[in-house]
């Protein structure tokens, strides 16, 4: 008995099952065999529908993956922190000194309910003791608490920040006094010449990203 005869001997149902699970399949000779045999319609139906089904699948074609092109990355030469003079230590200790001094503004009844974040609410009930400033109560942001005018505008590396989002804005800036923020909005292109003419001029950049240091 021929291989084509042992695929198409047996019931209808099976003999699908069989032939799903070959790789290869010569329908034509499946035909042969089954009409030499019992000569089911049925199945010389279903496949030459197989048969068919095959000649009409065309090859996918494969489509090449682009190859993302790594832009170059400009180094930052310039990111440590500015050596203070004593002057400048002076207002660093009041500026932590002030800011220790400010207490912590949490909103009412923070402590007692879990659902409640941890930011500032201003209490608006009629009878709330912490928006009539009770005593063993939460405080609330009032005049008073602002820093002193000579410790305000800061960064913690001891330069005044100033935001950049082009290389015109560096020409006016103090490289002993200020450092630069690049602009989140800044591309990488822009970013490179940015970091080209702070380098230059030897300006600090206090926002370094991945790979420019």
């Amino acid at each position: 008995m021929s291989e084509e005869k042992k695929i198409v001997k047996g019931p209808i149902g099976e003999v699908k099952k069989k032939i799903k699970e070959l790789d290869s399949v010569d329908y034509q000779a499946l035909i042969k065999a089954e009409k030499s045999g019992q000569n089911r319609k049925t199945l010389i139906k279903w496949l030459d529908s197989q048969k068919e089904s095959k000649v009409e699948e065309k090859p996918k074609k494969t489509t090449k993956k682009k190859i993302k092109k790594i832009k170059p990355v400009e180094k930052i030469k310039y990111h440590d922190r500015k050596k203070l003079s004593n002057k400048e230590k002076r207002i660093f200790r009041l500026r932590t000194k002030e800011k220790n001094a400010i207490p912590q503004f949490i909103r009412q009844e923070y402590t007692k309910l879990k659902r409640l974040k941890d930011v500032w609410r201003k209490p608006k009930g009629e009878d709330s003791k912490q928006a009539e400033d009770k005593r063993g109560k939460p405080k609330r942001p009032k005049i008073g608490y602002k820093k002193s005018r000579e410790t305000r505008g800061f960064h913690p590396s001891g330069y005044i920040p100033s935001l950049v989002h082009n290389t015109a804005e560096i020409e006016n800036i103090d490289p002993l006094k200020e450092a630069i923020i690049i602009a989140g909005s800044v591309g990488r292109k822009k970013r490179n010449e940015i970091i080209k003419t702070a380098n230059k001029n030897r300006i600090t950049i206090l926002n370094p990203r991945k790979g420019e240091l």
